[in-house]
Formats: C-alpha cells, structure tokens, sequence
C-alpha cells in the first residue's frame, strides 16, 4: 500500500484539467511588482522612479537575511513607486515599469529564444560538481528565488542551517493535492530534467546526501517523466504516494516519506528534513545554469470556466491577472490559488506574484445556510493536525485569544479540511485565522 499521514485528512474533487501544456502568456505592457511577495522583510528599492531598466535586472536588494530580491519582468522605466493593491485588497508599496512598444517586442523575441534553448538545449550535468555548496546559494538569493507551492519562504535561507542541525533527506513536493490546481503537475511532465538538475544543485548547496521527489497516484506521467530523468550517480528518488488531501502540508509530506512526525511547533529539520517544492527546484536550476533570476512562473487559470479556458500559463511576475483570457461565470468568485486554500480576489487587476499559483473561477451560487454545530465531530476526523476545530473556530469567534493559543491554534495549516467536511456549513476555518492571527500578538 502507498504511504500517506495517517491523521485527518479528506477527499475533495479533483477538477484537474486535461492539458498538461504551458502555454506563454503575453508580457505585460506594464508590470506591478509589490515589494512583499515573501515572507520576511519586504524588498528594498534600488531604482528610482524615471529609471530605465532592462528585463532580468534587480530592482530591489534583500532587506534583511529573511528577504529575497527582486527582478523587472520587463524592459521599461520606472513609473512610479507607490502603494498599489494585492488581490486581497491590501495595500503594498509596488514598483511599476511600463514598457513602449519596441521595448516590448525585444523581450518578447528575447523570452521565446531562451524558452526555445531550454527545450532543446543540452543539460550540463557537471554544474553540481563544479561549483560549491556556497557558490550554489548565492546565485539563488540573487535571483531571489522563493518557495513555490505557497509559503514563499525565501530559498536561500531554508538551505543554509548549522551543522549540528545537518538534514538526512531533501524532499521535494510534487502531491499538488489542492483541487482544480495543475501548475506543478504541467511542470514536471514538461521539463523533469532540468527539475531533477535543479534538485541536484539544491542538495550540493544544502550538503544533503539524499532527496526524495514525493508526489500522488494520480499524477503517473509526472513520475514517470521525473523517473527517467534521475541520473543514477545521485541518491534521488521518486516516491508515489495514495492521493490525499492535504498531503502537501509539510509535516503531513514528511511524515508520508519518512515515517517520522514532527512535534507541535517544530520544523521539519527537527526530524531531519528539508522540504521545498518542484517549481522551486526548477527555479533554482534556472538561476544557476541560464542565469534568469525568478521572473516568471507557471499558474493555473482554472474553475468553472469554459474547457477551452482552463489552461497552465508561463507568467511574468508582475503581468495583472485580468490580462488572462477567460470568461468571469455568473457572480463570479475569484480565487487566488485553489478552492481549499486560496484566498478571495477582491479586484483582478492585481499582479501575479512570486508566491501565486493560479486563479479558481467559480460561480457564485447560493451557499447554505450556515446551522447550529451537531456535534459530529467530521471536523475533528478531518483535521490533519489532530486539533479540535470546532472549539478553536468558537474562541475565534467569541475573541478568545488566549484559550485559542492554549489550544495549539499556531498549528492550524489552514487546509480547510475542517470547513469542507462540516454538515452544518458552518465557517471554522475563517474564525481560526482570526484566532490564528490575533493569539500571535
């Protein structure tokens, strides 16, 4: 039998697409680039507004060690640097370039030629072997290159830790267990090899002698692909695990690979395990081996959309999320991410950013109204933490702050397994955050 968690855990529709294609989704002709698009302190300006900048170039520097920097997706001048608007409705101080128009068919000629040698280009597996542990890690935080699957947690800092803390295994998250999401499933099937050199540069400058690339059952051409891409001089494998919900949670992936749980406020590197995810290793290899600092990703544009609009696109960080061709349903929900733990868009003119891996279209139906809790304890049943979710959802709501901290609230992953298993459809998961969010002060 496949591993899994052995805690909690649900089953939601997948609603993947078909398509495993990545199309190219056009430059912007103006890009918004928010200075906080990762955990830590936010970027610190290197440009001024008027300045002429060229695809590729820093436009801000790390602001502390938990930073990363950032790249202009596109060739242009600085317009302005002023507080813009994240897809949440936040506030976030943005550097914007806009591009003229020849500036913007020299990136475009520029981006399809470089895409072009990625594909037919040939590997250089010596790229480990020649430079050090050290060197690896400084090409990465100048790229400014973050955790893909969501965490944003920048790459440089999860790779360098003491000796004394030395990991015994690099995991790498394929599972993509969020529905409707496809953007890493796409990825892997179309370039496994340059993810599996990009796994071999992160274990050289993490000094991590093994790596496992975990990903679900339900995504056999991407194990498959990544399987043949393993040079077998490195302790790389892959390892297919039962498809579960939510399998990509850090703690619940470690445990699925090594057996080993990690304790209530600990991190994986307490039970010997680094965790970053497939589009990260990637990123990573391109940053070391093409130069290309973290520019552009893959995302999902996907929902209750017509087929031909569901696609996986490569996107410029900074290209406005209403510059994607698809058809808003009937009171539409926008979601930026996927249904489970993504995050209501309140406006889509809003930037893609490092951390976002697509947007979910739903139709606004009606939902049900929310009733009293029946006691049944399917929260509880679902919850991968093994926490109470009902009682932390009602200190959330009765604002006590204390007690919700008491009862491990730090832990919640806010996986939404509690809300989508409860009959009652009552809103556990939105008074945890607030619970979550306010017992840290």
């Amino acid at each position: 039998m496949k591993n899994t968690f052995r805690k909690g855990g649900i089953h939601p529709a997948a609603s993947k697409i078909a398509s495993r294609q990545i199309h190219i989704q056009p430059l912007p002709m103006v890009a918004y680039l928010p200075l906080s698009q990762h955990i830590g302190a936010p970027s610190k300006p290197i440009v001024n507004r008027g300045d002429k900048v060229t695809r590729g170039q820093r436009i801000a520097e790390n602001a502390s060690f938990v930073s990363a920097a950032l790249h202009a997706p596109i060739s242009g001048t600085v317009a302005a640097i002023e507080p813009s608007v994240l897809p949440s409705g936040k506030p976030a101080m943005t550097i914007i370039i806009k591009a003229s128009e020849e500036e913007h068919a020299a990136d475009t000629e520029a981006r399809r030629n470089y895409w072009n040698d990625i594909i037919s280009g040939v590997s250089d597996r010596t790229l480990s072997e020649r430079l050090s542990g050290d060197e690896i890690k400084h090409r990465i935080l100048e790229a400014g290159i973050v955790g893909l699957g969501g965490a944003t947690f920048p790459s440089h800092v999860k790779l360098t830790f003491k000796p004394e803390q030395q990991a015994e295994v690099l995991i790498l998250n394929g599972c993509e267990c969020e529905p409707y999401l496809m953007c890493d499933d796409a990825l892997m099937c179309s370039y496994p090899g340059r993810i599996v050199e990009g796994v071999e540069l992160m274990m050289k400058a993490s000094g991590i002698p093994k790596a496992v690339i975990a990903l679900e059952d339900n995504k056999p051409e991407a194990a498959a692909a990544l399987r043949s891409a393993i040079d077998p001089q490195y302790d790389i494998t892959v390892k297919v695990l039962r498809t579960k919900y939510p399998q990509g949670g850090e703690k619940q992936l470690v445990e699925a690979v090594t057996g080993r749980r990690i304790a209530s406020g600990a991190l994986p590197l307490s039970v010997g395990a680094i965790v970053n995810n497939v589009a990260t290793a990637f990123a990573v290899w391109q940053a070391v081996a093409t130069g290309q600092p973290l520019i552009e990703r893959v995302i999902t544009i996907t929902g209750e959309i017509p087929e031909s609009e569901r696609c996986n696109y490569l996107a410029a960080i900074g290209t406005p999320l209403a510059d994607f061709p698809f058809t808003l349903p009937e009171e539409a929900r926008a979601i930026v991410g996927g249904p489970m733990m993504g995050r209501t868009a309140v406006r889509l003119d809003a930037p893609v950013m490092k951390g976002t891996s697509g947007l979910t279209l739903l139709a606004g139906k009606s939902r049900r109204p929310v009733q009293p809790c029946i006691r049944c304890g399917a929260c509880v049943d679902a919850c991968p933490m093994g926490l109470e979710p009902y009682l932390i959802s009602t200190y959330g709501r009765l604002h006590m702050f204390d007690e919700a901290r008491v009862s491990d609230v730090a832990d919640c992953l806010e996986c939404g397994a509690c809300s989508w298993s409860c009959p009652s459809s009552r809103p556990l998961l939105d008074y945890i955050r607030i619970a979550k969010q306010r017992s840290r002060k």
